[in-house]
């Protein structure tokens, strides 16, 4: 019988993984005991997570096989004599390891959490290099198995296993694609607002919508989270005002978090609690209203104030009978 409660997640390591991903890690099956215990990916595959069910111990083992990680009924314990805890402080492994810490070495347990749960950064679920593989640059169009069975080796109650583990190369979304849709979208609205003058009645709704969108696109950094709800609060403000130059403020906000993720049309896989196609639709939504936004008041007010101090006042004439 397996017994699934709340899971007190200790982690270990950062691994220095960003928010987006070109790069799917599955957990395909395992091999040896598979009872009493789950391993799937995390965080875009930046870390993997095992959380302790049934199981009275299980040791994550490190890249040469030494033990590593432990979950039992105590706690979380991390082995800070295993070449991993030093290997995997970087995702690119580009810090030392210190003599010291050796496989053949007697563990030094340290306890990191009372929980039954552990995320760490594991070396054998990814790509090893920033630069993908010479045949996924030669054609990044194609998805391609880059691993197609790599081992994370375990001890399940004394017992060797292993979680095996696929790492797929996914093409990425089409980034010219986006950009297009999104600026001719943009123009369109500029155009109508310039045009139409009854149209700018709306500039306040434009406003508010792009500041939604912006917070749904936003993914999991907190600054975007937060300036996003900024740019939604000034928004509100300008709607309920009727003052159009607050709402351009708003946009204004949108545009620059807009045009500083860029990402989101650039990575197959993004974080963040909307889907990856969702954060697509909803920053192109933001830039275009956004842009049109600030873009109108800037036509619509410098040609005002052109046209105002143009005009010279009509002084009296005197004529001649």
């Amino acid at each position: 019988m397996v017994v699934l409660a709340p899971a007190q997640t200790a982690l270990a390591h950062g691994g220095n993984g960003g928010a987006s991903s070109d790069y799917r890690i599955e957990v395909i099956g395992y091999d040896g005991d598979h009872d009493g215990y789950i391993v799937r990916p995390v965080e875009l595959g930046n870390r993997m997570e095992l959380v302790r069910t049934t199981a009275d111990e299980v040791q994550i083992l490190g890249y040469e096989k030494e033990p590593y990680l432990r979950l039992d009924k105590d706690g979380v314990f991390e082995n800070v004599n295993s070449p991993a805890h030093y290997a995997n402080l970087d995702r690119f492994q580009r810090i030392p390891i210190p003599a010291t810490a050796n496989a053949k070495a007697a563990p030094n347990w340290v306890k990191l959490s009372d929980g039954n749960s552990i995320r760490w950064h594991d070396h054998r679920t990814h790509w090893m290099d920033p630069t993908p593989r010479q045949d996924v640059r030669d054609n990044p169009d194609v998805e391609r198995v880059i691993f197609d069975a790599n081992r994370v080796e375990l001890l399940v109650n004394g017992k060797p296993a292993a979680a095996i583990v696929r790492v797929i190369w996914l093409p990425p979304p089409s980034r010219m694609m986006w950009l297009v849709i999104t600026t001719i979208s943009a123009c369109a609205l500029l155009a109508g607002l310039v045009l139409v003058p009854s149209l700018r009645r709306f500039v306040p709704l434009l406003a508010l919508i792009a500041a939604i969108a912006c917070l749904v696109g936003s993914g999991s950094s907190t600054f975007r989270i937060v300036a996003s709800v900024a740019a939604i609060v000034v928004a509100i403000v300008g709607w309920a005002m009727r003052n159009r130059w607050v709402s351009a403020t708003s946009s204004l906000i949108v545009v620059v978090l807009a045009v500083t993720h860029f990402e989101v049309f650039e990575h197959e896989l993004l974080a963040g609690w909307a889907a990856a196609p969702l954060q697509r639709v909803a920053i192109g939504i933001a830039l275009a209203c956004g842009a049109a936004v600030v873009g109108c008041e800037l036509v619509v007010g410098l040609g005002a104030t052109t046209t105002t101090e143009t005009i010279e006042p009509l002084e009296p004439v005197a004529v001649e009978s």
